[in-house]
């Protein structure tokens, strides 16, 4: 009966540093996707941003997003909404392991990246 099957799972939680976690879970037919994004607290990380970069209602769409775009790694979110009432999502193909000097305080952004073990970390620097 049904042709397509969606299921969205988000959890949020803080860990034992006191960032928070978002953990997205996407399940498709065609397969299964997820990630666990840590928010590094106003910082945007200034690469290329990917053509589905857009505005959304919720922060967590942006993550959705994310991990439904195969080559996203990180996201920047804005902290405010623009006129339409919508929060800027910008979806990026790099993060700052690969980008360390791209990371920089900013007002007006969270920047979200992949929860990287410190085994995973260690190589990618």
């Amino acid at each position: 009966m049904f042709e397509f099957l969606f299921t969205v799972v988000l959890l949020r939680f803080s860990s034992s540093a006191g960032r928070d976690q978002h953990l997205i879970r996407s399940s498709h037919l065609q397969g299964i996707s997820h990630a666990n994004f840590v928010v590094h607290k106003f910082k945007h990380l200034q690469g290329s941003l990917l053509d589905s970069s857009c505005e959304v209602a919720h922060d967590d769409e942006c993550a959705f997003t994310c991990v439904d775009n195969a080559p996203c790694v990180s996201y920047n979110l804005a902290l405010s909404p623009n006129e339409n009432g919508k929060l800027r999502c910008e979806l990026l193909s790099e993060d700052k392991f690969r980008s360390p000097d791209k990371l920089i305080v900013s007002q007006q952004f969270h920047h979200y990246s992949l929860k990287v073990s410190g085994n995973l970390k260690s190589s990618l620097i």
